[in-house]
């Protein structure tokens, strides 16, 4: 390859890499939304993954986190909608990226439909694996907590 080519090349492998986290984000949201759980967990993470939200707590490990969140989700119904991604290419086989998130979780509580409306980000890191990039360690931030929700509304209005 001649001189002149390699920094093409070079910029070629980086938009080639920034899509492929791109897809493996929304593969993330898609099969989380499905309730895929240890689909999600094969097809998304490192094994050694590490994983933590401002409001739920912190795992590591795939197997923990697929357990955690299938434990935590239940029978909710959830739509993540993630935005403005952020993506930096630190090496051949190491990237970063920030997405603003906004999710919508839905649920019954002591016979009570529950809605919630949350906004914050995605803090993550990637490996790039033999199955392809593969999220390392991901920080879910809440930067604005959902107003309160119909059953908490009505538990104060009866007290």
């Amino acid at each position: 390859m001649s001189s002149l080519q390699e920094p093409f090349a070079a910029q070629l492998q980086c938009l080639a890499d920034i899509e492929e986290i791109k897809k493996l984000k929304y593969r993330y949201i898609r099969l989380i939304d499905a309730h895929r759980f240890e689909e999600w967990g094969n097809a998304c993470f490192t094994e050694d993954c590490y994983l933590s939200t401002t409001d739920l707590g912190t795992w590591i490990g795939r197997d923990n986190i697929v357990a955690a969140v299938k434990r935590a989700y239940g029978t909710a119904k959830t739509i993540h909608q993630v935005h403005m991604p952020d993506i930096t290419i630190i090496g051949p086989h190491t990237a970063t990226a920030i997405w603003a998130l906004s999710d919508y979780t839905s649920w019954t509580a002591n016979g009570e439909h529950v809605i919630e409306w949350g906004r914050g980000h995605y803090e993550d890191s990637y490996l790039r694996t033999g199955q392809g990039w593969r999220i390392n360690r991901t920080v879910l931030v809440r930067e604005a907590l959902p107003p309160p929700s119909r059953s908490a509304l009505m538990a104060d209005q009866s007290s």
